[in-house]
């Protein structure tokens, strides 16, 4: 899943029980214990990773707001010809190691490199054969919320280089590399259909300023992009209103001829072609994720909002789950239950690939202009408060409570963290499910969120905080 929007949740609180007694008296009963410190742990090795929410990358048209970027250090196997990709997006919504051709290179020191952008000729990251082809190679479409990405299948070495936690021989996806050839010209096209494609980059993603990021860290619930325990095969793409037609599946393969104008088919691949949540190959620290990033306040935080991103949980000293609350997912979807204003939403997540606060809602209006698709309460200024309840698999259940301030409120200033953004993912068209609250990265200030990857035929996929 990815980006656009996010959300603030109040820190949770544990009400105190009622007796079968009750209260005495007439008198209050105490207040409830106050919620726990949060505790973030510092950068460095061997498994944290410093997490850092700025305006993003060089090549954006706008700022980049509740956004969390790392830097990987992308290698060509088994050499040390390298390169720091800085501005790569933390997602806990998706799976895969992403770069987008063209994009910022930094040296040893973070510093932007002038006149280097990312290139994949000059690293030579080997192509990803067909395995039913071998004259081929392979590409992927990928689709967001907000657009599609296409681009070719590679295998590189990656580190974090702040942790030093590294994978070798990872399969990578380089979105806009010249050797996969035209999305359109693909079978199906990897374009978005309308009203997808209205904005200016036309619903497809693949350059810095359309994706928002140099790449993106899918850290999710699933060992794999597609198929966790068998093939990811083709499946009858969607083909109506005179549209081009266009995958059924999020993550769609193809198999591409090597000529100079690619031609490209949808096509089968085995577990080892699909992308691989690169926490799943560390040699350790591998079973998850915490996302770290402390508390901003009402008109948000200045960049750069500092935080960790923490490797393992339950594996060192400094990941243990404590007094974190698991809510199992639906082993297949990655999905929980949330309730909010009466309505239930069975297909909800925390989304740390979000920058605000999703939920189908038409009572709050949404603002108009530039800031169109967040939420801007009226009068101008003007605050929501929302109380939510998410809910696992086993039906363990946690409070999500947050508030939604004018986005245009919010915007005036040049802050880049905001625990109070949202918007609406209502959709209008005739039958639609309208099932999901998506709470995005502002749900993580303040506290400590996990995201537990699945063991396959073991044990589903979790989020606990």
């Amino acid at each position: 899943m990815r980006k656009f929007l996010a959300l603030i949740v109040t820190p949770l609180v544990i009400l105190a029980g009622c007796g079968g007694s009750g209260t005495k008296g007439g008198t209050s009963p105490p207040p409830p214990p106050p919620p726990p410190t949060q505790v973030i742990a510092t950068p460095g090795p061997p498994n944290v990773e410093k997490l850092v929410v700025d305006n993003g990358p060089m090549g954006l048209d706008t700022p980049a707001v509740n956004t969390a970027f790392v830097t990987v250090t992308v290698c060509v196997p088994n050499t040390n010809n390298c390169q720091n990709i800085d501005h790569i997006e933390v997602d806990n919504g998706s799976v895969g190691l992403r770069i987008v051709s063209g994009a910022t290179t930094v040296d040893a020191m973070g510093n932007v490199i002038p006149g280097t952008p990312f290139n994949l000729v000059n690293l030579a990251l080997p192509a990803v054969p067909d395995p039913n082809n071998g004259n081929n190679v392979l590409a992927e479409c990928l689709q967001f919320a907000d657009g599609f990405s296409w681009g070719s299948v590679n295998t590189a070495d990656i580190k974090l280089p702040v942790s030093g936690e590294t994978a070798t021989g990872v399969i990578v996806h380089v979105i806009g590399a010249p050797s996969a050839g035209d999305p359109s010209k693909a079978t199906p096209t990897c374009l978005a259909p309308p009203p997808i494609n209205a904005d200016l980059c036309k619903g497809l993603e693949n350059t810095v300023s359309c994706f928002g990021a140099n790449g993106i860290l899918g850290v999710g619930p699933f060992k794999l992009d597609c198929q966790s325990t068998s093939d990811c095969v083709p499946v009858s793409p969607i083909c109506s209103g005179g549209n081009p037609c266009y995958p059924y599946y999020a993550t769609t393969y193809f198999s591409c001829t090597t000529a100079a104008t690619p031609s490209c088919a949808q096509a089968t691949v085995h577990v080892a072609q699909q992308l691989p949540n690169p926490v799943a190959r560390f040699a350790t620290d591998n079973n998850g994720v915490i996302v770290e990033l402390p508390a901003v306040g009402a008109n948000g935080a200045a960049a750069p909002w500092n935080g960790s991103l923490v490797f393992g949980i339950g594996t060192q000293g400094n990941n243990a789950l404590g007094s974190a609350t698991k809510l199992p997912a639906d082993p297949s979807s990655g999905a929980i239950s949330a309730t909010l204003n009466g309505n239930t939403y069975s297909f909800s997540y925390l989304d740390s690939g979000s920058n605000a606060n999703f939920f189908p809602t038409t009572s709050i209006p949404s603002c108009v202009g530039g800031n169109a698709g967040f939420l801007c309460p009226q009068p101008p200024g003007t605050t929501v408060n929302e109380s939510a309840t998410l809910q696992g698999t086993n039906g363990m259940t946690l409070a999500a409570d947050f508030t939604i301030a004018d986005a245009d409120t919010l915007f005036m200033g040049s802050n880049a963290a905001f625990s109070n953004l949202a918007g609406s993912n209502y959709d209008s068209t005739p039958g639609a499910a309208n099932n999901t609250l998506d709470l995005g990265l502002a749900f993580f200030y303040g506290r400590n969120v996990f995201m537990g990857i699945e063991n396959p035929n073991v044990s589903a996929p979790y989020y606990a905080y």
